[in-house]
Parts: C-alpha cells; structure tokens; sequence
C-alpha cells in the first residue's frame, strides 16, 4: 500500500488536489480512492470530492496501478490518431486529460483538433505543428474530415437510413443540451445522419455521420428521436439502461476520412480512411 500526503495551497476540489500534487494517478484511480474512504483531510476520512481550503492537510493510501497506455491507430511526421478510452476528458484545464496522456507517452506537443465527450471511445486527431492543425481545422470547418460513429441505441426503426435534422440549444451551466424540431431563440440547425447495420429484438446498432458537430448532438438527436443511447445517464432513460446493464452511453467514433487537395499541407492524406476494427469495440462483442 502508497501513501500520498500534501498541504493544500488554495481552495479547490479534492479530485484536482490529488491530481495535481500526484499526476500520474489516474482520474479513475483518485475517484475509487475517494469513493473506499481512503483519503483523510485534516485528520477525517472523507468519501467526497469535497472542496478543500488553503492549508488543508490530504492523506491517502492506493494500490500502484499499471499504467495503461494509450493505443495509437496511426502517428506521421505531422499528427496522430489515438483510440480515447472511456472516463477521460479529451481536453481539460485542469487535471489529466487524452491529450497529456498522449503528450508525456510520445514526449512530443500536439494540438488537439477535435473533442469526444468523457465517456465516449474512439478516434481522436492530435496535430503535431501549427501548419497541419490549420489544414485539419479548415477541413473540419468545410466537412472535408469526415467523422463516423457506431452506436447501440434502444428500438428498432422504420427507415434503415435518415438524415435528421433539428435545432439545438446548450446550456453550459447544466452541461445539457436541448433539441426542437423547430428554430426558436438560441438554437442552432443540427443535421444527424444514420444507417441501421443490425437489428435485435428491441435494440440496433447504427452508423452515425455527424454533418454538425456540436456539443453531445448524438446522444441528444436519438434520445429526442425515441432512440436514446444504451447507458447514457444523461439523456437515456434508468430502465433501458437497467435491462442492458450498462452504466455509459454505447458510443464509439470508430471512422475517419480525410478530403485534402492538391495544393493543402495534407494532401498526400487525401481519401485516406482510418477505422477500428470490430474486435476494439466492446459493445459489438457481446449478446445483445
């Protein structure tokens, strides 16, 4: 057993303290540390991500976890593609994120091009140098950069393929977003397109091309559509996910496909495609 002990130097949340003070913890590890009441503050064990004061004292004890690393699809001179786990923000100001992972794994600097929420896996773009993040930023601004999903949402539908279209409002402060089927103040056009691959009983499993691509549109369109993800806690519904046994949203960003011309940074990338294998997605494996 580790022991873990600091001084806390300014308010903030125990999860980011133990971060910050013990970064190559992971961010599941410190929440399951948490979670056993094996951390002590100023002498009490606490089970919360509590916020903490400037000159709180922190002691915890964990088991040395073997750091897994993170799977690289494909890397040249210019970017790398990852595969993102699960429970890992792609981005985050504050903590352990894909993209310091992936920077202290490679020792090298990337940009990050493109976001996936927490909890979903997949393929995530890293530029390595400035030039090749503003070739892949233009391409994600004019839809040259063709993003593909798989998920298993609940139902079976009438079309086997529909382009969806609908408006979308994010509220930041509840970190939700909302969809009408109509333009009313504040939303913006969303379009969603999907191809059914399988169905079950009362499930399938559908290919997802995002034309916008605006913050949890996925999991939102099919939940606003009657189809909600297996597993998402936020927009899915406690007894679909109850009878699947699944705790995070089935999703995966498992295609990518570049469109560059001629004369751009990255043309020798043109019509390239870049897909996980059926064998790295877990929900494709099991009986539905």
């Amino acid at each position: 057993m580790n022991v873990g002990t600091f001084k806390v130097a300014s308010s903030e949340k125990l999860t980011s303290a133990i971060n910050r003070n013990y970064s190559d913890l992971s961010y599941g590890l410190i929440c399951k540390i948490i979670k056993q009441k094996d951390v002590k503050v100023n002498g009490k064990r606490v089970s919360a991500d509590i916020q903490l004061s400037a000159g709180d004292e922190v002691i915890f004890y964990y088991k040395a976890e073997v750091e897994k690393k993170i799977e690289i699809v494909y890397e040249d001179e210019n970017l790398i593609i990852a595969n993102k786990p699960k429970n890992i923000e792609t981005i985050s100001d504050s903590g352990v994120s894909l993209l310091t992972k992936i920077q202290t794994q490679t020792q090298k600097t990337l940009y990050a091009v493109h976001r996936l929420d927490r909890n979903t896996e997949g393929l995530v773009v890293f530029a390595k140098n400035e030039k090749s993040k503003a070739s892949l930023d233009s391409a994600l601004k004019n839809r040259t950069l063709e993003k593909f999903y798989l998920a298993w949402v609940f139902g079976t539908f009438e079309k086997p393929y529909d382009e969806l279209v609908a408006y979308l409002k994010k509220d930041s402060k509840n970190s939700k977003v909302y969809i009408l089927d109509e333009m009313s103040d504040g939303y913006q056009k969303i379009q969603t397109n999907y191809k059914v691959l399988k169905e079950y009983d009362n499930s399938s499993i559908v290919e997802v091309e995002l034309i916008t691509g605006k913050t949890h549109q996925i999991r939102a369109h099919f939940a606003h559509i009657g189809h909600c993800l297996i597993g998402d806690e936020k927009y899915g519904e406690v007894s679909v996910n109850r009878q699947f046994g699944k705790k995070s949203q089935c999703l995966v960003s498992y295609k990518i496909k570049f469109h560059f011309d001629s004369a751009d940074y990255l043309s020798y990338l043109d019509n390239m495609v870049v897909e996980l294998t059926n064998d790295k997605i877990d929900f494709l494996n099991i009986n539905k």
